[in-house]
């Protein structure tokens, strides 16, 4: 039995390899397991080949909409115009009201925004210090070491998105946290 060392879990992997697809197949395998899955997926959208924007996923509610499009400029860095209504349905799945019944809370992505202390850092701080739901960041592999650092009050794991043990790992933290709250489902 553990006593709740996996309070965070960092989902890592380099861009673009496939972490928001890794993230989905988890949500969809703790499901199958009877588990209640909240949070946000940002799954990449892409027109003949080129990422031209973001969805937004709210998990517990499965909803989808764009959340970001891509800036049109002329210099070298293209930057991202967000949609209010992908915002609106971020925070609202990041809400720890909404979250706070889940048995695992997803946030795709915690990525450099979060850590200039913009997109969904709040939302985050808010979950981390109000739920003792597992909150499970999607995390570049080369910010991990950032994320723990701010994050270093909180038992955290780290899991490679792109091993097929990673998704069987983090069922067996939510079956232990199960077991270590009473329930023997």
């Amino acid at each position: 039995m553990i006593s709740k060392p996996h309070k965070l879990i960092l989902f890592t992997g380099r861009k673009h390899s496939g972490k928001t697809t890794a993230a989905n197949r988890l949500a969809r395998q703790v499901r199958s397991k009877g588990f209640i899955v909240a949070g946000l997926l940002a799954p990449a959208v892409y027109k003949d080949n080129r990422l031209v924007g973001f969805g937004a996923v709210d998990l517990k509610r499965d909803r989808q909409i764009d959340i970001a499009n891509r800036r049109t400029t002329t210099g070298k860095r293209a930057g991202w115009d967000f949609t209010e209504e992908g915002l609106k349905l971020g925070k609202a799945a990041l809400n720890p009201s909404s979250a706070g019944s889940a048995d695992l809370i997803i946030v795709d992505e915690f990525g450099p925004l979060e850590l200039d202390g913009g997109g969904w850092r709040k939302e985050v701080d808010l979950l981390l210090a109000s739920t003792d739901v597992p909150v499970l960041l999607v995390v570049r592999q080369e910010l991990e070491e950032r994320v723990q650092k701010l994050y270093e009050k909180y038992p955290s794991t780290k899991l490679a998105a792109n091993k097929k043990d990673s998704i069987n790992k983090v069922i067996r933290i939510l079956k232990e946290r199960k077991i270590g709250n009473g329930h023997n489902d």
